[in-house]
């Protein structure tokens, strides 16, 4: 079938259509490339693979308000022998009250038993090495963040006592610490904490050590970080949001991983993991996995589930080689307990999706049959391999169904096409060094920033005549819309500590028919925007949170919107997301843009829909992306081609029971790729559909979890899709396919 193209109107004059015998000429050529030899390159990476695991901090950033370990009251060896472990516990508690008492990551406001304003912060890490002897809790929100030309090594020392007592002890441990209770690991009141450009050595004689138990919801974070497990247990324990260009070598299991903080998932971004004695990933409880351009090598198994449970797992564009046993080991769909339910059996589901193998003969086993899915060896190309429930040709007439597996699979995979497919679309910052801080730009002017008065002037001057401008911890007020230019780049680095504020009930934001953004990009720009909070505070009903028109080499991550929930006139006040009504129109709206978005938590709940993408054909991939707490719709599309969301959740609440997930209106060539469309189990009443779709032309939805089993009748949604023409609908709320021509 050929693929879905844009009308000529939308069509950039530099991409003509994609011809069947243009892409069958393409694919011919590219298999005619001899596969190289799988010897290492000069830099010691494999000759296949394109990653860079160097540094991306590469200084200490000019920010008054993080820690900086190593200063005065955190002093450190810093040198691999002394113990740096209490100057470590001593930066991340004074950096947990920082935010504390400037409550600017405020989103829980006392309830729930949490402190009021626990919002966390930031400690820099100097390169150096530095010695633990104990677990180092990494408390809600707070962020460790490595600074150098080389990366900071945190090592646990040979034989260090509590790691070979015969149970698992972290290293790492991401936490929360209710007021007056006691401290629990990381759970769906946890946001924002984040391991970023750090290494973890675990030496010798440490069995029991686990590098980092990672946990949360929104934001949380491990990214760029290398670690050395050794015969520890695991790099990686639990899992939240995104991981992140993370390399795990060694151990027992690479990443531990169960079902992350209120059934979400969790997606896997450009990371590898290596030499692991049993399997990369071993998977618990229903962890769905979003996996994406992740190399595995040299391990007897890929992915493997524990008995008795389902699992969402899709794979793309990833590499397996030497992987002994199979890629992939999952349980036959009809011997999990409850099988006999369809929601059940259904919820296994597996996709690899353009994917690549070396010296890997099985690429799926089915652990109680023992039936193996075959892949060519010495290399394979897995254009598909599916194990569940297709639904082909959806909503039309020809609309057939399949169910067991699916197989798409060729020899000969060169070198140039793996690398091809591991090569990112997420860049790091720019140099440090690069970086304007608008403080700085402020104090040229003769002004300050961040003292509650109107600082887009001094915002504007940064970023005209600045290409990397950093915005410290703060709170900055915005009496209009801060605009890019083509090759701007905006560099926070938490989300709930550094928030662009729309000045309330200030003109530019008063006419929802003339909308005003805090930050827009303009039309094909080349931008970076990361780690800020954006906030269009409450009498402001024509405001806009983004406006993105950049182009498709742009970045957007690690970004959220205010916590609002939608709630009617007379909803009681006890959860702090309903502290205001709004009128508000906009909340993150894309038109004409695209490229690269990951980590972003739409919560504005008085807008209209959480994120709205219009009249666009610029592609973008859309990776682990939040959209919740809004009256209707969460995600629109109206005339959008080619967009790819990975890892979308949506999610619904007591009072927002009526929202609908997607509605898709035109365009086409898109992709939804193991979405989790929640609803909590307080919703107080049913929904007929999670998708809706007007007119769109190839719309795939791969891997799919559409209901809970807490109240059932409300939390299930009546049916996957609807076509809103014809009022055919695709009932079945689990698969692993779901194809509408």
């Amino acid at each position: 079938m050929r693929p879905p193209q844009p009308p000529d109107s939308l069509r950039p004059p530099h991409l003509p259509p994609t011809s069947r015998r243009g892409f069958v000429a393409l694919t011919a050529a590219l298999a005619a490339v001899p596969l190289l030899p799988g010897t290492a390159a000069a830099d010691g990476a494999p000759d296949w693979d394109p990653a860079d695991f160097r540094s991306t901090v590469t200084a200490v950033p000019p920010d008054p308000a993080a820690v900086v370990l190593g200063s005065p009251g955190f002093e450190t060896h810093a040198d691999g022998v002394g113990d740096d472990t209490a100057a470590l516990r001593a930066a991340v508690d004074e950096a947990s009250r920082r935010g504390i008492a400037n409550k600017l990551g405020d989103i829980l406001g006392g309830a729930r038993d949490f402190a009021h304003g626990d919002g966390g912060g930031i400690v820099f890490v100097p390169e150096g090495r530095y010695l633990l002897s104990g677990p180092v809790d990494v408390w809600d929100s707070v962020r460790v963040i490595g600074c150098g030309a080389s990366r900071p090594v945190f090592v646990l020392g040979e034989s260090t006592p509590g790691y070979a007592a015969g149970a698992p002890r972290d290293v790492f441990s991401f936490r929360r610490r209710p007021v007056g209770g006691p401290v629990a690991y990381a759970n769906n009141d946890t946001f924002g904490s984040a391991l970023v450009n750090v290494d973890i050595e675990i030496a010798a004689g440490n069995p029991d050590a686990l590098a980092v138990r990672f946990g949360g919801a929104q934001l949380c974070l491990l990214q760029d970080l290398d670690i050395s497990v050794g015969d520890g247990r695991a790099g990686i324990d639990h899992n939240a949001n995104l991981i992140h260009r993370v390399r795990v070598t060694g151990g027992e299991v690479g990443l531990q991983a169960y079902a992350a903080s209120a059934g979400w998932q969790t997606t896997v971004l450009d990371c590898r993991f290596e030499g692991q004695r049993r399997a990369a990933v071993a998977m618990a409880n229903d962890a769905k996995l979003v996996v994406v351009r992740t190399a595995i090598a040299n391990t007897p198994r890929g992915f493997e589930s524990a008995a008795d449970q389902w699992q969402h797992l899709y794979v793309e564009k990833s590499h397996f080689h030497a992987v002994g046993d199979a890629a992939v080991v999952l349980n036959d769909s009809t011997s999990v307990p409850g099988a006999e339910n369809d929601l059940i059996r259904l919820s296994n589901q597996l996709t690899l999706l353009d994917c690549t193998t070396t010296d890997t003969p099985t690429l799926l086993l089915r652990a109680q049959s023992g039936t193996r899915t075959p892949g060519p060896v010495p290399s394979a190309v897995v254009r598909e391999v599916t194990y569940g429930l297709r639904v082909e040709g959806a909503l039309g007439d020809g609309e057939r169904r399949r169910e067991g597996v699916y197989a798409a699979v060729s020899p000969d995979a060169a070198a140039t096409r793996i690398r091809a497919g591991l090569r990112s679309d997420t860049p790091p910052p720019p140099p440090v060094r690069a970086w304007v801080s608008v403080a700085d730009v402020a104090a040229a002017m003769g002004r300050t920033v961040g003292r509650g008065e109107d600082d887009l002037e001094v915002f504007q001057a940064a970023v005209d005549r600045h290409e990397t401008v950093y915005v410290p911890i703060g709170q900055y007020v915005l009496g209009g819309t801060l605009r890019l230019r083509a090759g701007s780049n905006l560099v926070g680095l938490h989300p709930r500590q550094t928030w662009l504020l729309a000045a309330d009930g200030h003109p530019a934001f008063s006419d929802p028919d003339e909308p005003c953004a805090l930050v827009s990009t303009p039309h094909g720009g080349r931008n970076l925007v990361t780690g800020l909070g954006l906030d269009t505070a409450r009498h402001t009903p024509g405001s806009v949170n983004l406006l993105w028109r950049s182009g498709a080499d742009s970045y957007l991550a690690d970004v959220m919107t205010q916590f609002v929930k939608w709630h009617p006139e007379d909803a009681p006040t006890g959860d702090p997301g309903y502290t205001y009504r709004g009128e508000h129109k906009y909340g993150i709206w894309v038109r004409g843009g695209g490229g690269a978005v990951a980590n972003v938590w739409s919560c504005n709940g008085w807008a209209e829909n959480g994120l709205l993408v219009e009249a666009t054909d610029v592609p973008a991939q859309v990776y682990e992306v939040s959209v919740e707490h809004h009256e209707s719709r969460e995600v629109v599309l109206r005339r959008v081609w080619g967009w790819r969301f990975l890892g979308l959740q949506t999610e619904d609440h007591i009072y927002g029971w009526r929202s609908q997930a997607v509605e898709v209106e035109g365009g086409g060539g898109l992709l939804f790729a193991n979405s989790v469309f929640f609803r909590v189990a307080t919703v107080l009443g049913p929904s007929p559909y999670g998708v809706s779709v007007r007119g769109a032309r190839g719309v795939e939805l791969r891997g799919n979890r559409g209901y809970r089993d807490k109240t059932p009748e409300y939390t299930q949604w009546g049916a996957a899709v609807v076509d809103l023409r014809s009022g055919r609908t695709v009932p079945e709320v689990e698969f692993t396919l779901l194809e509408i021509d």
